[in-house]
């Protein structure tokens, strides 16, 4: 996540077994296309299922044609996400995502479906120079 740093990151957690998240994907490549693809907004995907793994989620990311950053949650660092925000975090069919601003700031999205116009509004604000 240093990599990150001064740049506003969208974090969802996801499992390739979720429906929901497939969905949520979907929007957030249309989130993408609606903000021109920004080069200063990064999205990450972390899979917390324990079960899924780097292979199976590289196919999921290419059978999907997804391209932004997917990574296989390693079990502390999900814990510490559950511990931090709340264990909904490790529910993926409830669609948790994260704002990280440019200074670091940690925002909380609601729970639930947001379409790519929702989360637009959501992010613009963040995208400011």
């Amino acid at each position: 996540m240093n990599d990150f740093a001064g740049k506003v990151v969208l974090i969802e957690t996801m499992a390739q077994w979720c429906p929901n998240c497939i969905f949520q994907q979907a929007e957030n490549r249309n989130l993408r296309k609606l903000l021109a693809s920004p080069a200063d907004l990064i999205l990450v995907s972390l899979d917390v299922d324990t079960h899924e793994d780097a292979p199976t989620l590289k196919k999921y990311m290419d059978d999907f044609g997804f391209d932004w950053f997917f990574a296989v949650t390693p079990l502390q660092v999900a814990r510490a996400l559950g511990n931090l925000y709340s264990a909904e975090y490790l529910n993926p069919p409830l669609d948790p995502m994260l704002v990280i601003d440019r200074a670091g700031n940690v925002h909380q999205l609601p729970y639930g479906p947001k379409s790519a116009d929702a989360l637009k509004s959501t992010v613009a604000p963040y995208l400011q120079p």
